[in-house]
Parts: C-alpha cells; structure tokens; sequence
C-alpha cells in the first residue's frame, strides 16, 4: 500500500447495500420486454383441441433469450429458505390445501387407472425389449424433484446398454443450448426404442412414479442432478411442485429448438398459473400430440 498522507475517505455504505440488494434481485428470473415475446403461439393449424387449449403456448424456435444478470450469490446458499418460502406461497396461492388434495387424489386415481388398463400392453413391451436385445428392461435414473429431493425415475429403457458410456462422445453434437443433454436422432437408441420415443410409450412406467409421490401428472420434468449443478438461480423455483409426466415444453411440437431459458420460463409459467383446469387442458392436449407421434 502507497501512503498519501490523506485520511481515508470512508466507503458509501448507503449506495453498497442498495447495489447489492439490485445484484441479488437480479439473479430472479428476468422480467423485461423480451420475456413476454418469449412465449408465441403454436405454430400447428388449428383445431378443436387446439381451440379447447388455447392457453398452452410455445416459444418461437428462433427466439433469443434475454440476458440474465450475474449474480454474486450462491445457488446452494439460498435454495433452502428460497424453497420453503415457495412452498408456503404455493398454498396460499392455491388458495387452500384442499385444492393440492385434489390433485394428488387425481395424480393417484389416474395412474392406478392407467397401470391396470394398460397392463397387456406394458407385459408386451417388456418382453419385446427383453427378447430384442436380451438387456434390462427398465431404466432407473436419479431425478431432482419436488423441494429439491432425489428419487429413481423409471422407464422403459429405449437405448442400448451402455449409452450412459458413449454420452460424453456426443457432446459435441448437443441440440440444447443449455446443461440439458438433447439430441433427436441419438445414435444410441435402439430400432424398438425409436418406436416407443415416438408414442412415448418409453415413459409409461413413469405412473409407478406418480402411485410413489415422487411425480406428479401434470409438472415441469424432473431434472438430473448433473444438470441441476449448472442451473442459474432463477431455474430453481420449478421445484417449488413436483415433476410431472408433460407440462408446456412436453407438448411443444419445436420443443428440441426451444432456448433451454425459454424451456425454464415455461416451467415457471405453470408454476405461477397452476390450476386444475390448466393441468386438464394440458393432459388433453398431451394426448394429442401423442397420438400424433410428435
């Protein structure tokens, strides 16, 4: 340090605590002008299950995301006290608990349902699948969800045995744009595992999920922990409720296209508008693009 003979001037306190508190309000989801043309509508010709659903929108594939401010703050320093208050905002939000009971009495309902009507057809793609290459027939994979809990996601498993391996190879050919690993032609599925990505008949075993609680019908997709390591602070309000088997991106047709921020805003988007009438229009509106093989 240089002496200058000078008193030292003391630091503005004042104008340091006001920029600290913008920085850390920055590091929330942006809110400018850009978001709102984020989210366009689906460029599909319309019909009646297009006009029964007209609030379930999509980004435009060539929109840009807007920039996020850094942020001084830890991810991992404010994601507990961010959750608990998220949770407790939900409620209130939701107006009452009841209406939380009846989702998940609905979650339950339908995927005990499901499992028993579609127990044939879950037997025949488990043996296809045993038979066509002699491998597992599920795939179990750690997913982060509802308040930041871990659990074992389960499918049926559309890819050869050891693609977790060959994963780093195709880096370089990722088709997302953020921690998310995307690619619609993976080398690593296999001819019967095409098929079911199709009809996403490869996420039916998810519904064991949604009898355990660890998922929900209708949420954003349980996300990987290696992807949740990457997440900017902002991202982290999605596990205010659970992950669910569609939400808006599921049912975009240019969901691989989509800006993975814009894919997050989507997330967030149901987190803040949840209702049970918006979880019925968007399972209708799954069903849809199911049978369309999209």
């Amino acid at each position: 340090m240089i002496a200058t003979g000078e008193a030292p001037v003391p630091p503005d306190t004042t104008s340091t605590s006001r920029a600290t508190v913008e920085l850390v309000d920055a590091s929330a989801e942006p809110h400018d002008g850009s978001q709102a043309s984020a989210v366009a509508s689906l460029s599909e010709e319309p019909s009646p299950v297009a006009a029964a659903t007209a609030l379930v929108v999509c980004p435009p594939a060539n929109s840009q995301p807007a920039a996020i401010p850094a942020s001084a703050v830890d991810p991992a320093d404010i994601l507990p006290a961010a959750l608990a208050e998220e949770a407790y905002e939900l409620i209130s939000d939701f107006s009452t608990r009841f209406r939380l009971s009846v989702k998940r009495g609905l979650d339950v309902t339908f995927a005990a349902a499901a499992l028993l009507v579609l127990s044939p057809l879950l037997l025949l793609i488990a043996a296809i699948i045993k038979l066509t290459d002699g491998g597992p027939v599920f795939f179990a994979q750690q997913r982060v969800g509802l308040r930041y809990r871990s659990f074992r996601m389960l499918k049926f498993r559309s890819m050869v045995v050891h693609a977790e391996s060959l994963k780093p190879k195709l880096q370089l050919v990722n088709e997302s744009n953020g921690p998310v690993f995307k690619m619609r032609r993976d080398p690593r599925v296999t001819r019967v595992g095409r098929i079911l990505r199709k009809y996403s008949l490869d996420e039916l075993p998810q519904f064991i999920n949604v009898l355990r609680g660890d998922m929900s019908l209708v949420g954003p997709r349980p996300s990987l922990e290696i992807e949740v390591a990457r997440y900017e602070p902002w991202y982290f309000r999605r596990f205010a409720v659970r992950p669910g088997l569609t939400c808006f991106w599921q049912i975009c047709a240019r969901r691989y296209r989509i800006p993975f921020d814009d894919w997050m805003r989507l997330d967030l988007k149901y987190v803040d508008q949840w209702s049970l009438r918006l979880d019925l229009m968007l399972i209708v509106r799954t069903f849809s693009v199911v049978l369309g093989g999209t």
